[in-house]
């Protein structure tokens, strides 16, 4: 799964003020002091409309986000398929949604996966849990690997 020769985009969704739902921006950071990221990363803290616009202009988006789980992995990337989804706003979307409006709105089909980081502390002004800091751990080695 060498997605990364492809023009790249990670989309890292969180809150960094809310504990473990800091984990894709922890993971954004971590890529960035690595130096061997070679896509672009920006930092939301929940999807909206517009980023469908963003995610058009790539062949590759890699949306990281945080885990509310009780599997044992402690992390887990897979495809993210496009996803039409019913909902009265638009305030905070899916990456399925994402996905499916830029396919319907700007004719494009980036490959898309998903990142998730298992975290167990939400509450606002906590830092990274221990299992969040093994998850982001895991999910750098992750993502790392796949970088040629």
């Amino acid at each position: 799964m060498p997605f990364f020769s492809k023009k790249t985009l990670l989309l890292a969704i969180g809150n960094a003020s809310r504990g473990d739902d800091g984990l894709g921006w922890a993971l954004a950071e971590a890529l960035e002091a690595t130096r061997r990221f070679p896509g672009d990363i920006a930092l939301r803290y929940q999807l909206q409309i517009e980023d469908a616009e963003l995610c058009a202009q790539y062949d590759c988006v890699v949306f990281a986000d945080a885990w509310k789980t009780t599997a044992p992995q402690d992390c887990l990337l897979k495809p993210c398929p496009a996803t039409p989804e019913a909902s009265f706003t638009t305030h905070a979307l899916s990456p399925g949604s994402i996905l499916y409006l830029c396919q319907s709105v700007f004719d494009r089909s980036p490959d898309a996966w998903l990142l998730l980081m298992r975290g167990n502390r939400w509450e606002l002004g906590e830092s990274l849990s221990p299992q969040g800091e093994k998850s982001l751990a895991k999910g750098l080695d992750c993502l790392l690997e796949k970088v040629p």
